[in-house]
């Protein structure tokens, strides 16, 4: 057979099994129960992949498989002692904790189910309530290997924790030798002796296929000097794409972090830039610059369309067999945006960025990543002394019905992103105010865990409908406000989509109206600005230095925008927007240095608030007052919306309009029979496997020394 026949075969096998991979992906099939999957002992302690991993090291790593009935660990170990795992509720005052081993003399694996307090030095206790069951367990000269399950609820609240949707933290740790009568567990002083930490997501799958049929491209700092006089930098560098020819896919990709700088990487974010060679390849040599600042050039404003998205705590995402985000060909370039977060003032050095990796042989969808959320504004406060904090944004109908085509869009996977003082994350979704399931939502937020949640069902969203990412914080450790902003010392409520067909949308966010935002707050008159000229240095058509004397005919808050008569008004309109948004300044440790308006703005009207900056005003408030703050949090979800919904050339697709927020019949979680928690009576029926042949016990032994 010619060549180019066997080419041309090997290109259709290769892409028919595409098209059968991505006929699976699309049929989503609920996780089997335990019973059914009928695995043996020796099978879920050999097999070489099992369950998605949750924590990968030297010394233990540990895998979980979701069932719909339970939860199955499988933990590998280098020792021939205990092995203690720690799973905790932030909400709860207690830890639940797993002890496992394998007795040296007997061989017979042991677990017991147990609890301590979370203050440091508390030995834990067994649990009167018995709720993990061993299925296998094994040990050699060197390593014990354990696998148990437990329901995904318990009916023990008092002792057990929860597993479902939200980020789980685990702790671990172990010991050489095995615990004889409590002699040794005494050691396991629960805060003092865990070894170390890891959160993950219990539900939702987790795509990692075999990368060495792909290619990579990696896409890194270089030798980039970190200065010990901010500790908050945002830092850009231009990319031109690989060397292809034609349009490719990229399905994936890994983080690349240097080991002396991996903790001051917060976040990583790859942009395709909008212009081409004689634009963009002028760029490609410099080292980068401080995105957005003075120094950045004004072509870089153009590399607005997220293809890669990655926050502390991933270890990056691959995409389902039946979609791909496009690459197309050596004349596209692209930008890296990394956020080193430094509140140490360490001067060092890095290299970080990540490994793209992308196929020739094209899954059947272009996909597609939007952000939503809050536009990073000082108008997105978030008051000190709170337990929770709720605040909300909107994207609109009218930007979904223009954007989305008429079959909708349907998402894949979501990257929830705020900062420290998040709890908890949620992206609504209505239609026809009517909500619908909630796409991703997350009441465990944990600021060092940002993974992408792959969703187990794909949400399609309709041209028409809304989007809603909702934050809760807690203030309670803070005394003074909390403005949004780019440093982790402020905070952001986003959402990072992934979803198909592509479309030309680059984010949706909102914004309270700024005329809106300080009549909640009172205020109807600064010195010196007028209202309109307040809102037009918000949305960056003025410079904050440049003062517009009172109207005499406006003296009261107006909700009204700019009136935009022309296309030139408009252009400008879009360029100042896009600014504004997408530009974090330099920040220092010392707070009271940062950038912030309010403090310029001084009161004019009402009269018992004169002589006082808006800051000043913000600051004296009785936040303490909970009547006071629920009613202003309720106003700013519930009231006027501002919104912007950006496309990937740099543009507004339609001219920023105000909204209510929508009325919508909230949405509530049908009752099914798998939602009740499982008694310990009918938890597990003696169904513990076994190892029964020695043949099996050699080869596992192999196993073990092979894989450590």
């Amino acid at each position: 057979m010619p060549r180019t026949c066997v080419l041309l075969s090997l290109s259709l096998l290769l892409s028919c099994a595409a098209c059968a991979r991505a006929a699976a992906a699309s049929t989503i099939v609920s996780p089997p129960s335990f019973r059914s999957a009928n695995l043996t002992a020796a099978g879920l302690l050999a097999a070489t992949k099992y369950g998605k991993t949750v924590l990968a090291g030297d010394e233990i790593t540990v895998a979980a498989q979701e069932y719909a009935d339970c939860l199955v660990f499988r933990v590998q170990a280098r020792t021939r002692g205990y092995v203690a795992l720690g799973f905790v509720d932030p909400f709860a005052s207690s830890v639940d904790v797993l002890l496992a081993w394998v007795d040296d003399d007997a061989g017979t694996g042991h677990i017991m189910d147990m609890h301590g307090k979370t203050e440091t030095g508390l030995t834990p206790e067994k649990d009167v309530s018995q709720d993990y069951e061993l299925l296998a367990s094994f040990q050699n000269g060197s390593h014990i290997s354990v696998v148990f399950r437990r329901a995904w609820d318990t009916c023990d609240a008092h002792d057990d924790v929860l597993f479902g949707t939200d980020t789980m933290r685990m702790f671990w740790t172990m010991s050489d030798r095995d615990p004889i009568d409590r002699q040794y567990t005494d050691a396991l002083k629960l805060g003092s002796s865990w070894k170390g930490t890891q959160s993950f997501h219990p539900r939702g799958r987790k795509f990692k296929p075999n990368t060495d049929y792909y290619k990579q491209w990696d896409v890194t700092m270089d030798n980039l000097r970190i200065k010990d006089d901010v500790d908050t930098l945002y830092w850009c560098k231009i990319f031109r794409a690989p060397k292809i020819f034609k349009k490719n896919h990229i399905v994936g990709f890994v983080p690349l972090l240097n080991d002396d700088t991996k903790r001051l990487v917060h976040h990583m974010i790859l942009y395709e830039c909008y212009g081409g060679p004689a634009t963009m390849e002028q760029y490609v040599t410099l080292k980068g610059a401080q995105c957005y600042g003075q120094g950045m050039p004004d072509d870089w404003n153009k590399c607005v369309s997220p293809v890669v998205t990655w926050a502390m705590g991933s270890d990056g995402q691959f995409l389902p067999d039946h979609i791909g985000v496009p690459i197309d060909g050596r004349e596209v370039y692209y930008m890296l945006e990394v956020h080193y977060d430094n509140p140490t003032l360490k001067k060092v050095m890095d290299n970080s960025g990540v490994r793209v990796y992308y196929t020739e042989f094209l899954r059947p969808n272009d996909a597609g990543i939007m952000a939503v959320g809050m536009a990073v504004s000082p108008i997105h406060i978030v008051p000190p002394k709170q337990l929770a904090y709720r605040t909300a944004s909107l994207c609109d109908k009218d930007c979904t019905n223009v954007i989305f085509p008429e079959r909708g869009i349907k998402i894949t996977s979501v990257l929830l992103h705020a900062h420290l003082a998040s709890r908890q994350l949620k992206l609504r979704h209505v239609r026809h105010d009517q909500e619908m399931a909630i796409i991703a939502q997350d009441d465990r937020y944990d600021y060092d865990y940002q993974q992408a949640r792959e969703l187990s069902k794909e949400v399609t969203v309709f041209p028409g409908d809304e989007l809603i990412t909702e934050c809760v914080y807690n203030t309670v450790d803070r005394p003074q406000l909390t403005h949004g902003g780019y440093s982790t010392k402020q905070e952001m409520c986003l959402a990072f989509v992934t979803y198909y067909p592509r479309t030309p949308l680059a984010s949706c966010f909102s914004m309270t109206p700024v005329p809106f935002f300080f009549e909640t707050f009172g205020v109807q008159q600064f010195l010196d600005y007028n209202m309109e000229g307040v809102e037009k240095i918000f949305l960056k058509l003025a410079e904050s230095t440049t003062k517009n004397p009172p109207s005499q005919t406006t003296t009261t808050t107006t909700t009204s925008m700019p009136a935009l008569n022309n296309a030139k008004m408009l252009d400008e309109l879009n360029q100042a927007h896009i600014a504004y948004l997408m530009k974090p300044p330099s920040f220092t440790i010392d707070d009271g240095n940062e950038q912030n308006l309010f403090r310029d703005l001084e009161i004019m009207e009402p009269v018992e608030f004169q002589n006082k900056t808006f800051q000043q005003h913000l600051e004296n408030l009785p936040w303490e007052d909970s009547l006071l703050t629920k009613t202003i949090e309720r106003r700013l979800i519930n009231g006027k919306h501002m919104t912007f919904c950006r496309l990937h050339n740099d543009t507004l697709a339609l001219m920023m309009n105000t909204y209510l927020f929508p009325n919508f019949t909230a949405y509530t979680e049908p009752k099914t029979s798998n939602v009740a928690c499982v008694p310990l009576s009918n938890k597990f029926e003696n169904s513990a496997l076994t190892v029964q042949s020695s043949y099996v016990l050699i080869l596992l032994s192999i196993a073990l020394i092979y894989i450590y």
